[in-house]
């Protein structure tokens, strides 16, 4: 059993999140984005899509679980890292480029942050 609920998941323009290392294939093959895809990384599900999520998989799934839980499920190798660091590489100078300061943080190679305030009009 999932350790949360994957009821319902609904889409929040509010708040951005990527599933880093499934969005990097889903970006080489852009046919994974509609299907339920996960990211294997020993005998570990270490992330998937919301397409996978909404078939119950979960991220510290164990692989044998994931395919009995989503048999269609498409579970890609994630052990050879150069692709995501190559991906943080690229995301990390696009997004460094809309901060006003020009500064953005990298918390490792799958997180940047940095501070996003909502302008408003004058007049």
């Amino acid at each position: 059993m999932a350790p949360f609920s994957t009821g319902s998941l609904k889409r929040d323009d509010r708040r951005l999140i990527l599933h880093f290392y499934a969005a990097v294939f889903e970006k080489e093959d852009p046919k994974l984005r509609h299907l339920p895809l996960a990211v294997q990384q020993k005998q570990i599900i270490v992330t998937c899509n919301y397409e996978a999520r909404r078939h119950g998989l979960y991220k510290l799934q164990r692989v044998t679980e994931a395919r009995k839980k989503c048999p269609g499920a498409i579970i890609v190798l994630g052990e050879d890292l150069t692709r995501f660091r190559n991906a943080s590489k690229e995301n990390y100078n696009f997004l460094k480029g809309f901060a006003w300061s020009g500064k953005a943080e990298r918390l490792g190679f799958d997180e940047v942050c940095q501070a996003a305030v909502r302008s408003r009009g004058r007049g």
